[in-house]
């Protein structure tokens, strides 16, 4: 199995240092470690199940929009996309409830991570389908406890629940199911979502009288204006908002619209995957210097020092301080005792 890792502020050898870990926390929330360690756990189980042909995508970024995924599989049997659960205890997954079971009673979880999951298989789904990808199969959406320790009672939930120690079976079971794609469109899958193409804008229309201009191979369309960067703190906005269902389904309504189409007063914005920006943020995806100058100059802006933002460095300050209090008081009672 072949994985294509785009896991920011980790090292060559897959390792997090202190800093870094520090400055994750702070971007992406206190869970991320958590979450990066989960992702590892399924990673291993299913690598070594799973044999050439299938490409596992971790935290793979959709386009130039911020919708970032967690763990993506492609392979012949289908596309998946998994959530690791780094969780522990009794859960319970009921339709598209999501929470614990606490003394027989059961407490929504505060991230529905059924839900979440759902939203973000069919964002995946209609950016493929964007990408002029026909899918023989809707994406399905899995999530995967990476504890032992998890143990969820499922109830005809909306996306598939996998238990750690069925992690094997199921992705035995991928390599046994009836395959619907081809080597090649595997490959075709792969490449786009690695590698997007760039969506076309709609051409504005021409007065009347006005003749067109002639299209043909050797005329330039005008570059597009490069995405702004979204910051980090608006990370909930799509896919744990009510609205972001109205939003995936009005990019779905967009593939069979004509490029010409204009959007009805009132309705909802559409969820943009190329040209336009996406308020949701997971985790960021390492640019190259030419992107970050063209896609992140406001992000670069509010950056002080080596790369940390004014409260990253309010907190880091804060940690250094009491450990130097703490040295401090140490070498005083270690003096203190030494004297007679």
């Amino acid at each position: 199995m072949k994985v294509i890792d785009h896991t920011p502020l980790i090292d060559e050898k897959g390792q997090l240092s202190l800093i870094n870990r520090l400055k994750g926390m702070l971007t992406y929330g206190y869970s991320w470690p958590a979450k990066l360690q989960a992702q590892e756990v399924v990673i291993d189980q299913l690598n070594r199940v799973l044999e050439k042909g299938y490409t596992l995508f971790r935290n793979q970024r959709l386009g130039s929009s911020e919708i970032i995924v967690p763990l993506v599989l492609i392979g012949p049997a289908g596309i998946y996309v998994i959530e690791a659960i780094p969780l522990k205890g009794v859960y319970r997954a009921r339709g598209d409830e999501w929470g614990s079971v606490i003394d027989g009673r059961f407490q929504p979880d505060p991230v529905n991570l059924i839900v979440f999951t759902a939203r973000l298989a069919r964002a995946v789904q209609v950016f493929l389908e964007r990408q002029g990808m026909k899918l023989a199969a809707p994406v399905e959406p899995i999530l995967i406890a990476a504890n032992p320790g998890l143990h969820v009672e499922s109830i005809r939930p909306n996306v598939r629940v996998v238990m750690f120690d069925a992690i094997e079976r199921f992705a035995a079971g991928l390599l046994t199911a009836r395959p619907i794609y081809s080597a090649i469109q595997v490959n075709d899958l792969v490449d786009r979502l690695e590698h997007p193409r760039p969506l076309r804008p709609a051409k504005p229309p021409t007065a009347e009288g006005a003749p067109s201009p002639p299209a043909g191979p050797d005329r330039e369309e005008p570059p597009s204006k490069p995405p702004e960067a979204i910051p980090a703190s608006r990370l909930q906005t799509i896919l744990h908002a009510p609205q972001s269902d109205a939003l995936i389904e009005t990019a779905q309504q967009r593939l069979e619209e004509p490029p010409t189409a204009a959007r009805q007063p009132g309705s909802p914005p559409e969820l943009a995957f190329e040209n336009d920006t996406s308020p949701t943020v997971f985790v960021r995806k390492p640019r190259s210097p030419e992107t970050i100058a063209s896609q992140s100059r406001p992000a670069l802006r509010r950056r002080r020092l080596f790369g940390l933002t004014v409260p990253q460095i309010i907190v880091l300050a804060v940690l250094v301080l009491v450990e130097l209090c703490v040295l401090i008081g140490g070498a005083i009672l270690i003096f203190s005792r030494l004297q007679p």
